[in-house]
C-alpha cells in the first residue's frame, strides 16, 4: 500500500523514494522514517522546502528506549534525504552522524564445530507426530546457510522453483537490498537438496506447496521455530550460547561462510585483493565496505594468512584493531 505524504516535502519525498527504488533498494524503513519527518513538518506548518537545523534536531532526537544503533540508522536516512534536497536546489542542513561503535562481534564457527553441529542434526529423530517440527527442514537449512552464505530470511523465502540442483544454483529473489542474484553451490549441497526434495515429495500433504522449507503439515515455518531447534542443536553439540542477542545465531553461518571462504581462497593462492569484490557480489553486499570487515575476523582465526598477504600488499586491508559493526539481518 502506498504511503501518502501531506507536508510541503511530500513531492520531494516521493521523488527520493523513486530514485532509491530505481537503484534496487526496497527502502521500506526509509519510507517509514521519512513519513515521520513529513508528519512533523505538516504539524509545524512548514511553508518552504529545506531542512533547517531545528527541524533536523527534532526529527533526529533520541526516542524513548531507542538504541544508539537505531538512532544512527534513522539519522542516516535524514542525511541522505538532506543531500538529495541540496542536489535538487533546496538548501538543507545535513545533520551530523552521532558517534557509535558496535561492541558485537559475530560468532565464527570452527570447522570442527560445523561438523559437530551437522552430526547432531543428523542424529536427531524427527518427531513425525508433531506436524510443526522444525527438524523436518533444519538439517538442510543449516547446511545451506553454511554452504552458500545467504541470509536466513533469503533461505526461508526460497521456493522449490528457485532451486536448480542440476545446474547447481539458487535464485535469491527476496533479498535484503531488493536485488535478485544467482548463488552457485557445490555438488555435495546439490545431493543434500536432492535427498530433501525426494523425502519432501513423499508427504502427500506437501504436494502443490512450492515453498522450499516447510513443516510436515505443509505450513511455512516461522524464524522462531528454526531458532528454537537451532538452540537445541547447539546445546547437544556442546557449543555454549551467550544468551539473548549474544549468539551464536543462525545468521552467524553467513559470517562463518565469509571468513572460511576468504581463508580457503587465500590458502589456494588467490590474492585477497581480488577475492573481496567476488565475495561481496556473491553475498549481495552493496559495497566492499560491508565485506572487508571479514578480513579482521579472518586474521584473528588465520593470522598466518593475513601476515603473508600484508608482506605483498600492505595497507590494503583495514586496521584489525578497530571495532567494526556487522549486519544483523
Amino acid at each position: 500500500m502506498p504511503r501518502y505524504f501531506y507536508s510541503i516535502y511530500g513531492p520531494s519525498i516521493c521523488d527520493f523514494l523513486s530514485l532509491k527504488r530505481s537503484l534496487g533498494f526496497k527502502y521500506h524503513a526509509g519510507e517509514y522514517e521519512l513519513g515521520k519527518l513529513d508528519k512533523i513538518a505538516h504539524e509545524r506548518e512548514e511553508s518552504s522546502i529545506g531542512i533547517t537545523r531545528e527541524l533536523a534536531n527534532i526529527v533526529g532526537a533520541k526516542q524513548l528506549n531507542e538504541s544508539d544503533k537505531s538512532r544512527v540508522n534513522r539519522i542516516q536516512i535524514i542525511r541522505q534525504f538532506a543531500f538529495f534536497l541540496n542536489n535538487t536546489g533546496h538548501p538543507s542542513h545535513v545533520p551530523d552522524m552521532p558517534s557509535f561503535k558496535s561492541s558485537y562481534t559475530p560468532y565464527i564457527f570452527t570447522q570442527e564445530e560445523i561438523l559437530r553441529l551437522l552430526k547432531v542434526c543428523d542424529g536427531i529423530k524427527t518427531p513425525i507426530k508433531n506436524p510443526n517440527t522444525g527438524m523436518f527442514f533444519l538439517p538442510v537449512l543449516i547446511r545451506l546457510l553454511y554452504a552458500t552464505g545467504i541470509r536466513v530470511g533469503e533461505a526461508m523465502s526460497l521456493a522449490i522453483s528457485d532451486v536448480d540442483v542440476e545446474l547447481g544454483h539458487l535464485k535469491v529473489r527476496d533479498s535484503k537490498n531488493g536485488k535478485q542474484r544467482l548463488i552457485p553451490f557445490m555438488p555435495s549441497m546439490a545431493l543434500v537438496l536432492q535427498d530433501y526434495l525426494k523425502y519432501r515429495s513423499q508427504r502427500p500433504v506437501l504436494k502443490g506447496v512450492d515453498h522450499l522449507f516447510v513443516n510436515p503439515a505443509g505450513t511455512i515455518p516461522s524464524h522462531y521455530i528454526a531458532y528454537k531447534w537451532f538452540r537445541r542443536i547447539l546445546f547437544k553439540a556442546g557449543i555454549s550460547h551467550g544468551g539473548r542477542k549474544a549468539g551464536p545465531r543462525l545468521h552467524d553461518f553467513r559470517h562463518t561462510f565469509a571468513v572460511h571462504s576468504l581463508a580457503a581462497l587465500s590458502q589456494k593462492g588467490v590474492d585477497l585483493y581480488y577475492s573481496l569484490p567476488i565475495l561481496s557480489t556473491y553475498l549481495g553486499h552493496q559495497s566492499l565496505s560491508a565485506t572487508d570487515k571479514y578480513v579482521r575476523l579472518t586474521a584473528e582465526m588465520y593470522p598466518s594468512i593475513i601476515a603473508g598477504v600484508n608482506k605483498i600488499c600492505p595497507h590494503i586491508f583495514p586496521d584489525h584493531s578497530k571495532t567494526d559493526s556487522y549486519e544483523t539481518d
